[in-house]
C-alpha cells in the first residue's frame, strides 16, 4: 500500500526556517532602484515559466483552475514589481506572487530579506497570537507587559500590520494555524533584514491602560534566545518515550527530517515502544508532541502508529491511500537524479533504486509527451509484507487515552500523522489549530536568475487524498495560555483526564 509522503525524498521549503537563522547572500550593494525594479519584473516572469514548465498542477484534473490562479499570480507579482524601489519592494513582488497562490509548498521568495545578515535582535518581549489577539510574554512573568495586549504597529491596526508585514514570510491568512505560528516572527530579526519589523506598537496593559511604545530592538544573549523559541514553540523534548508523571507517557515527535543521529533516536524510539507497549496499554495516557513539528517524511509517524495500534489495524484502517502522480519534465527528472545520488551517499542504496525506478518512469513519460507519471507504476518505496485486501481486521487492544500536542505550523508530514492519528477514537488534540497543505508535495528549490529570489516548487501531486485542500485540524482543546511549556500542557490533561 501507498503510504501519503511515504519518504522524505525532497528539499524543505525554506519558509520552515522564515525568520531564523542568518544566512549568507550574494553581494548587492550599489544596485539601483531600476535594478531592483528590473530584477523583480525579470524574477516574476522566470518564476511563472518554472512553475509552467514543473507544477504538477498544470495537468492536474482536479484543479481545472491552476492554470488561471497561476496566471493570476503572475500578474499580482508584476505590478508590485513595477513599484520596486529596493530589496524591499523586490521582496514584496515576489511576495506578491506567492500570496496568489497560497501554498506552502509553492513559492518565491527572497530567503536573505526575511533571515538577514547579522547578530539577532529582539524588543525584549515575544509576542504570541491567543484568541484572535495579539499578546506580550516576557521573561519575568511580573513585568509589568506581560500579557499586555499588542492592539497596533507603526500605526496600523494589528491585524492589518500583521496582514501587511507577514506578506514576506509566505504568511496564508487563510488557514487559522498561520495566525497562531506566524505573529511571533516580525518581533525577532537579524540586523540586515528588510524593514518588515515593527518600529513601535501600542500596547494595552491588563489594567485598561493604553500605551504607544517605541519598541527598544537589541542584541539577544543565548538565554533570551532559548526563552524565545521555548516561548514561540514550546519546549524541546527529544524523540523518546518518557514518563514525566505518574501512569502518563510522553514521546517527542518534534522532528520528521531527523539526521543520522535523530534516525538513531527513532530506531531506540521504536524498540523502546514495542519492549513497553504493555504498559502503555495500562496507562492513564500517552502525550504525543508535535510542537515544532512542520513536517518531513511520515514514515516516522506511520510506523509509530502500526506499533502503538497494530499494523493490522493500522493497515485495514488506512486502505484509502491516494494515488501519487509526478510532474515528468526534464528539471524535476534532474532533481530526481541527484535525490538517488545523495541517498546513494548517505548509504540507503535499496531507497536510492526506488529513485532509480521512478525517475526512469518519469523519463519515460516526459519522452511520450506525458506530463505525469503515476507512481502505481512502480509501487511503494515501502512495500507492506501483505496486500492491503488481507489487512481486514480493524480492531485494536490499545485503548488508552492518547492526547496529541498540536501548534500553529503543523504541516505536509505533521498532517499525515494526524490523519493516521484521527483513524481511532482514543485520540484528542490539545493545542492550537494547524497549518495546511494543497495536493502539491514533495518541493525542491530553483535559484533565480536576475535577483536574490528563489522559486519552490511541488513535484508531485495527491489524486483522492481525503483530507483536501486548505483543510486544518482543529483541537479538541484549545491551549490559549501563553506558557506553552510541557508541564502546563500534562497540567490541562491532567484537567481533561479528571473531567475538570
Amino acid at each position: 500500500m501507498l503510504r501519503l509522503a511515504s519518504i522524505a525524498l525532497l528539499l524543505a521549503s525554506p519558509s520552515v526556517a522564515v525568520g531564523q537563522d542568518a544566512v549568507a547572500e550574494p553581494d548587492y550593494e550599489g544596485w539601483t532602484s531600476e535594478d531592483w525594479r528590473s530584477a523583480a519584473q525579470e524574477d516574476v516572469r522566470e518564476a511563472y515559466a518554472h512553475f509552467i514548465q514543473n507544477h504538477p498542477g498544470l495537468h492536474d484534473p482536479q484543479n481545472p483552475d491552476f492554470p488561471s490562479q497561476l496566471a493570476k499570480a503572475r500578474v499580482r507579482g508584476l505590478e508590485a514589481a513595477s513599484l520596486a524601489q529596493d530589496r524591499y519592494g523586490y521582496a514584496r513582488a515576489l511576495a506578491a506572487f506567492s500570496a496568489v497562490l497560497s501554498d506552502g509548498h509553492a513559492l518565491v521568495i527572497d530567503p536573505w530579506a526575511t533571515a538577514g545578515t547579522g547578530e539577532p535582535e529582539w524588543p525584549g518581549f515575544v509576542a504570541l497570537w491567543r484568541d484572535d489577539a495579539l499578546y506580550v510574554r516576557t521573561i519575568d512573568p511580573d513585568d509589568p507587559a506581560h500579557g499586555a495586549r499588542i492592539t497596533s504597529c507603526d500605526g496600523m491596526p494589528i491585524r492589518e500590520f500583521l496582514l501587511d508585514r507577514l506578506s514576506l514570510y509566505s504568511f496564508r491568512p487563510g488557514e487559522a494555524g498561520q495566525w497562531w505560528a506566524r505573529p511571533s516572527q516580525l518581533f525577532y530579526a537579524h540586523t540586515g533584514v528588510t524593514r518588515a519589523q515593527p518600529k513601535s506598537c501600542r500596547f494595552v496593559n491588563a489594567d485598561g491602560s493604553d500605551e504607544v511604545h517605541d519598541l527598544n530592538w537589541r542584541a539577544l544573549s543565548e538565554s533570551e534566545n532559548t526563552f524565545r523559541r521555548n516561548a514561540m514553540y514550546g519546549d524541546a523534548e527529544p524523540i523518546a518515550l518518557t514518563q514525566p508523571r505518574e501512569g502518563i507517557f510522553f514521546i517527542g515527535l518534534q522532528d520528521f527530517r531527523p539526521d543520522a543521529d535523530g534516525v538513531a533516536e527513532y530506531e531506540n524510539l521504536y524498540a523502546d515502544v514495542e519492549a513497553r507497549r504493555g504498559e502503555l496499554l495500562s496507562a492513564r495516557a500517552l502525550v504525543l508532541d508535535l510542537r515544532r513539528n512542520n513536517g518531513g517524511s511520515s514514515r516516522w509517524s506511520e510506523r509509530l502508529a502500526q506499533l502503538l495500534w497494530g499494523k493490522a489495524s493500522f493497515e485495514a484502517r488506512s486502505h484509502a491511500s491516494p494515488e501519487v502522480q509526478w510532474r515528468s519534465s526534464p528539471d524535476n527528472i534532474a532533481h530526481m537524479e541527484q535525490v538517488a545520488a545523495r541517498l546513494r551517499e548517505e548509504g540507503d542504496a535499496e531507497l536510492a533504486s526506488w529513485v532509480d525506478r521512478l525517475t526512469a518512469g518519469m523519463r519515460r513519460s516526459n519522452e511520450g509527451g506525458e506530463p505525469l507519471f503515476a507512481q502505481s507504476v512502480i509501487g511503494s518505496p515501502t512495500p507492506n509484507e501483505r496486500p492491503e485486501w488481507q489487512s481486514s481486521d480493524p480492531t485494536t487492544d490499545f485503548e488508552t487515552p492518547v492526547y496529541v500536542i498540536t501548534s500553529g505550523n503543523c504541516a505536509s508530514a505533521c498532517l499525515d500523522a494526524l490523519d493516521f492519528c484521527t483513524l481511532y477514537p482514543n485520540v484528542r488534540f490539545i493545542g492550537a489549530p494547524t497549518s495546511a497543505d494543497s495536493t502539491y508535495m514533495d518541493a525542491r528549490v530553483a535559484h533565480l536568475s536576475s535577483g536574490p529570489g528563489e522559486v519552490v516548487i511541488p513535484v508531485k501531486v495527491y489524486v483522492g487524498r481525503n483530507r483536501g485542500w486548505g483543510e486544518i485540524y482543529e483541537p479538541d482543546i484549545v491551549m490559549t495560555d501563553l506558557d506553552w511549556s510541557t508541564q502546563n500542557f500534562l497540567d490541562w490533561i491532567e484537567r481533561d483526564l479528571s473531567g475538570i
